[in-house]
């Protein structure tokens, strides 16, 4: 116990608040193991993957206020959207690759990694809508979910993904243009 607590204590020094410490405490419990998983699976290295999680909490940690529920399939997206994008970049910089293309990494998808107890009450179209947005390019996927899954404003998302605005704009854009056309092909009417 102490030697997790341990890791956790530099986080929780930043914090201001016991609610801010306690809401923090919990997601660093429920989410560190999961992180550390999704960023060693694109990083293979396991000293980059500590890394890449530690990188994700100090990002996480200026967002806390727009997490309301710690165990939730919104909250479990953002943390790991937030930290496989941080490892792809610190792979990218470890390949000094000017572009890397996300059909080589392994097929992320948030449902693969979602425990099976987390179920999301929605209707039918819903349900086939983050199906066919998790077959998407993870760099329209990411973007979608925390577009209009998890509520964050394209500024925000801008600042989580380190990306400018416009280029989160412009990949909302593009993504949305490739569900339409993905939902003309399957015919499917949402």
């Amino acid at each position: 116990m102490w030697k997790r607590r341990g890791g956790m204590l530099v986080y929780l020094a930043v914090l201001e608040t016991e609610q801010e410490k306690t809401k923090f405490e919990q997601l660093y419990l429920t989410y560190r193991q999961t992180m550390f998983y999704v960023a060693n699976s694109v990083l293979h290295d396991t000293q980059l993957a500590e890394d890449a999680v530690h990188q994700a909490f100090l990002r996480i940690m200026d967002h806390m206020g727009n997490i309301s529920k710690i165990e939730c399939p919104q909250t479990k997206s953002f943390v790991v959207i937030i930290v496989k994008n941080i490892a792809i970049n610190l792979y990218n910089r470890r390949k000094k690759q000017a572009v890397l293309s996300f059909d080589e990494l392994a097929d992320w998808s948030v449902e693969r990694i979602a425990s099976p107890g987390n179920e999301i009450e929605s209707r039918e179209g819903y349900d086939c809508l983050i199906e066919l947005i998790g077959q998407m390019p993870e760099s329209y996927r990411s973007v979608l979910l925390l577009k209009y899954d998890n509520g964050y404003s394209t500024a925000e998302i801008a600042s989580m993904l380190n990306l400018a605005e416009e280029n989160v704009k412009k990949r909302i854009q593009r993504a949305r243009k490739k569900l339409e056309q993905i939902l003309d092909t399957e015919g499917v009417n949402i």
